[in-house]
């Protein structure tokens, strides 16, 4: 990870953007300079696009979803062309929004050149008219907005083939009243909350290879199928809470996927293995099912140079962090169900101790709040250098998916 923090200059993040049927249709790109404020905006618009194309690379950071960047009035003026591929990204465009003819001028020849035009924070005014001939999407900040003022906003903008997002959507509640206002889009904090779902079982999004290791004549050893299991928060759910039943004898307090699946047993895993491929259950990929990914190896190389942290706990930790969202209970009602000792529960619930607080500070920087990090006693640069790693981790699981024929 040293090397990564050497190369890294700016804390690069992601918060995704849903449409209406909950799926990602882009992510929004969050930075931080880890080398002093930025001067000027252009500079830090530069900076991030660097990093974002050049030293991460989009396909990396985004997958096959659009990345919105943000972009001011000036970085427009002095920057064209623009360096960007258009067919992905979208540009932001932040800041006091204005019609003025040097900036419509520089948005029409982005547009022309094939980019998508978003105002973000927009507040719709007559004057602005010209800027919405220009602009794919309007985002509305649901918190600078409230009550009738965003239900004017949306019924100004509504109707014009513009998509409408609406930003910092923290809760369930929110995001039900944007979709009945009509918005397109949602970002914010809502997805990792919990949500009532149809049926009792946990999505799953690596019972396809699970299947494949415990098929008729393949002698798969037990570190492959834990590792297969471990990269799944709904296969892990389903295993370690198995090892609490009353099938498995005396219930004994775990801290790890890992020591869950060795309390079960070689044999019992097997077996429980086939029987969840025979069950008629299918793989669901999902948002949540990667955030839970990405926070679990974040948890773990951050583990690695805190000399209180365990990694294997801080991996459960990070994994089991989504799954109060997968199943749409309260965590500590699936903590009841299962065997994790104190030390993992503290850490799930009140993000209490040493894996606790890496957790906590995973969650910062998943959010954008940059600041708050190194309250958590992690260091801003190692956990942007993570980050990539993290990332790459997951996409490595992702690519590794072939359902059973």
């Amino acid at each position: 990870m040293s090397q990564a923090e050497e190369t890294t200059s700016v804390a690069v993040a992601r918060q995704p953007i849903f449409d209406r049927a909950e799926s990602i249709v882009g992510f929004e790109i969050l930075y931080r300079s880890l080398t002093g404020p930025f001067t000027d905006a252009e500079g830090a618009t530069s900076t991030v696009i660097v990093q974002s194309l050049a030293d991460i690379g989009l396909e990396r950071l985004v997958g096959n979803s659009r990345a919105y960047i943000n972009v001011t009035r000036e970085f427009l003026l002095r920057v064209r062309p623009l360096p960007m591929p258009p067919e992905r990204v979208v540009l932001e465009l932040v800041g006091t929004h204005s019609a003025e003819p040097e900036l419509l001028e520089a948005l029409r020849d982005a547009r022309d050149a094939g980019f998508r035009i978003a105002l973000d924070g927009f507040r719709y005014a007559p004057e602005l008219e010209p800027l919405l001939e220009l602009a794919s999407v309007i985002k509305l900040d649901i918190l600078a907005l409230s009550g009738d003022a965003l239900h004017r906003q949306v019924t100004a903008l509504r109707g014009r083939g513009l998509t409408l997002i609406a930003l910092k959507v923290e809760s369930r509640e929110e995001y039900e009243a944007c979709r009945a206002m009509g918005f397109d889009g949602f970002q914010g904090y809502f997805f990792a909350e919990p949500a009532v779902v149809s049926g009792p079982t946990a999505p799953t999004h690596r019972l396809g290879a699970l299947t494949e290791l415990v098929a008729p004549g393949r002698k798969a050893s037990f570190e492959e199928i834990e590792r297969v299991i471990s990269q799944d928060a709904g296969l892990s759910h389903k295993l370690v809470r198995l090892a609490s039943s009353a099938s498995v004898g005396a219930r004994q307090p775990v801290s790890s996927v890992r020591k869950a699946l060795i309390l079960l047993g070689t044999v019992a895993v097997r077996r429980w293995a086939m029987l969840l491929s025979l069950s008629g259950l299918t793989d669901s990929p999902q948002h949540l099912l990667t955030v839970g990914l990405v926070r679990a190896r974040l948890c773990e190389l951050l583990a690695d140079a805190h000399p209180l942290a365990a990694p294997d706990r801080a991996f459960t930790v990070g994994l089991f962090s989504v799954v109060d969202a997968l199943l749409g209970k309260p965590m500590q009602a699936l903590l009841d169900e299962l065997p994790f000792d104190g030390r993992i529960t503290h850490a799930l619930l009140d993000h209490d101790g040493p894996e606790g607080r890496l957790l906590a500070a995973v969650l910062a920087y998943e959010r954008g709040d940059f600041n708050d990090v190194a309250r958590f006693g992690v260091g801003l640069p190692a956990l942007a250098g993570a980050y990539r790693e993290a990332l790459d981790f997951a996409e490595g699981v992702s690519v590794e998916l072939t359902p059973a024929a």
